[in-house]
């Protein structure tokens, strides 16, 4: 892969740094992003459901049936 370095100027950022990434790149880090908080969300709303007696606990599959 190769990789350059690309200067943007203070005035045209407002002062912070920017990063400069391929739109590829960039759309596969947002997809993962968005499975990570929809997984977080989940294990949020585990928690709290196991929290308030909601969730019940088995060893096995066959303990549901």
């Amino acid at each position: 892969m190769k990789s350059s370095v690309v200067t943007i100027p203070k005035k045209v950022s407002g002062g912070e740094e920017l990063v400069v990434v391929r739109k590829d790149d960039f759309e596969a880090f947002r997809n993962w992003r968005k499975e990570v908080e929809n997984a977080l969300a989940k294990v949020q709303r585990g928690r709290r459901e196991y929290r308030l007696r909601k969730a019940r606990v088995v060893a096995s599959p066959r303990e549901l049936l």
